[in-house]
């Protein structure tokens, strides 16, 4: 069995000038190592379009994208025995 986590991330990656593009990939990349610690894996990432008012008729919707991160649950149980935090 396995539990899942979804984490937010930006859905645009903004490189001025172009040559500062891998750069911006590169802290992409670090979002994806730090939520893999702990034997995290990432399984898919997925776009989502967020709306948000900004007036009673005025609205703005951003891109960002969902990376699903699984593992399995018997890692997990012992991740928390190593801590020593009891689980729920």
């Amino acid at each position: 069995m396995k539990t899942y986590k979804v984490v937010p991330c930006p859905g645009r990656i903004v490189a001025r000038p172009k040559e500062n593009l891998s750069g911006a990939y590169a802290s992409f990349a670090q979002i994806v190592e730090q939520e893999s610690l702990g034997g995290w894996e990432l399984v898919t990432a997925m776009p989502v379009a967020v709306e948000t008012k900004k007036s009673r008729l005025r609205t703005i919707e951003e891109q960002y994208n969902l990376l699903v991160f699984a593992r399995d649950v018997d890692k997990a149980e012992e991740l928390s025995e190593a801590t020593g935090k009891k689980k729920k």
